[in-house]
C-alpha cells in the first residue's frame, strides 16, 4: 500500500510531503502511514474530476455499469483480505468486517443495474395534457461530487456514496476518514486495476480541515455528501451554502427502540443488544434509548443485562470475540 494520494488515475505525493499514522486499535501499534493532502491537492483532484466529467457522463449507463460490475467482482475476489485489513484498522470483529465487504460489493452491483435503468429512461417521452405539445425527459449528472466518509464502516459508507455517484455519471473526489483510510486506498487500487478512466475517482487522504473543508468549498464541486457528526455537518452545510451546492448529510442520531407489552421478549432483547453493541455501538443508528412498556420492563431488562454480560470483548480475529475495541 502506497503512502500517496490517488489523483487523475495515478498515485501522487501531496503538495506538502506529510504523513499521518494509522493505528491498529487492538495493539495501539502503527499499522501504516498515509499521505496528508491539503488544499492544493484537493484543487488538483477537483480539476481532474472536472476534466473527466464530460467523457464519463457521455459514456452511457451501460458502459458505466460495466466498470461498476468489474469493481464489484474485484471486491468479491479480495473480500477476505479486505475484511482482515478493515478489522486491523477499525477493530471490528472479522465476522462483521466480512459482512461489510459483502455489502460494499453488493452496492456496486446494485448501482450497475441502476445505471442501465437510467440509460433506458434517457430521452423518454413524457405525456402532456395537450397533444399539440411534446416533452422529453433528459437526465444529467450533478457534476463533480465531494464525498466525505467516517471511520465506523470502512468501505461500506464509501460504496454507498461512490457507486451511485458513478452510476449517475458524476465524477468523484473522496476523502476517507484519517482514522481508517487503508481499505479506501485499496478501492483506488481496484479502480485502477479495472481501468476506470483517469479522474473519475480521486481519493485524497488527510484531515477534515486540510482536505474536507476545501472539498466542500471548492467552486468546481457541484454536490457534497457528508456522513459524520452533527457539528461538522453544520459546518459542511454552511460552507456549501455560499455557492449553493447540493448537500446530503447523514449525521448522528439518538435512536430509540420501543418495546410494547405484546412483543416477543426474547427477540426484543436480541434486537436491543444488536442495536446498541453492534460495531461496538459506533454507528449513527445505534439504539441508545430504550422505551419499554412497564408491564414487561423488568423481564426484558433482565434478559438484556444477561446478554450484555455474555458479550466477549477481545481480538477481532478470535472467533469467540463478539465485540472488538473502539476505533482509534
Amino acid at each position: 500500500m502506497l503512502s500517496a494520494l490517488y489523483i487523475n488515475g495515478t498515485w501522487q505525493a501531496p503538495a506538502e510531503p506529510r504523513e499521518i499514522a494509522v493505528f491498529n486499535p487492538v495493539t495501539a501499534e502503527v499499522m501504516h502511514r498515509v499521505a496528508v493532502g491539503g488544499p492544493r491537492d484537493v484543487d488538483k483532484a477537483v480539476n481532474a474530476a472536472q476534466d473527466a466529467l464530460p467523457g464519463w457522463s457521455r459514456a452511457g449507463g451501460k458502459v458505466r455499469a460495466q466498470f461498476l460490475l468489474a469493481i464489484a467482482a474485484k471486491l468479491r475476489v479480495r473480500a477476505a483480505d479486505l475484511a482482515a485489513l478493515s478489522s486491523r484498522n477499525n477493530g471490528k470483529p472479522l465476522a462483521e468486517a466480512r459482512v461489510d465487504m459483502a455489502d460494499a460489493a453488493a452496492c456496486f452491483s446494485y448501482y450497475a443495474e441502476k445505471a442501465i435503468e437510467l440509460e433506458a429512461r434517457q430521452d423518454s417521452a413524457v405525456m402532456l395534457p395537450d397533444p399539440a405539445y411534446t416533452s422529453r425527459l433528459r437526465l444529467e449528472p450533478a457534476g463533480v461530487a465531494s464525498l466525505i466518509v467516517p471511520w465506523n464502516f470502512p468501505l461500506v459508507t464509501t460504496s454507498w456514496k461512490v457507486a451511485p455517484a458513478l452510476a449517475a455519471g458524476c465524477t468523484v473526489v473522496l476523502k476517507p476518514s484519517e482514522v481508517t483510510p487503508v481499505v479506501e486506498l485499496e478501492l483506488a487500487a481496484i479502480a485502477d486495476a479495472v481501468g476506470l478512466p483517469p479522474g473519475v475517482l480521486n481519493i485524497v487522504t488527510g484531515t477534515g480541515l486540510g482536505v474536507g473543508a476545501p472539498m466542500t468549498e471548492h467552486p468546481g464541486v457541484a454536490k457534497v455528501s457528508f456522513t459524520g457528526s452533527n457539528a461538522v455537518g453544520a459546518r459542511v452545510m454552511a460552507a456549501a451554502a455560499s455557492s449553493v451546492k447540493s448537500v446530503s448529510l447523514e449525521l448522528g442520531g439518538k435512536s430509540p427502540i420501543i418495546v410494547l407489552d405484546d412483543a416477543d421478549e426474547a427477540m426484543a432483547a436480541e434486537l436491543i443488544i444488536g442495536g446498541i453493541f453492534y460495531n461496538a455501538g459506533q454507528m449513527c443508528s445505534a439504539t441508545s434509548r430504550l422505551l419499554i412498556d412497564e408491564k414487561i420492563a423488568v423481564r426484558v431488562l433482565e434478559r438484556v443485562v444477561d446478554m450484555a454480560r455474555a458479550l466477549v470483548l477481545g481480538d477481532p480475529f478470535d472467533p469467540a470475540t463478539t465485540m472488538g475495541p473502539m476505533t482509534m
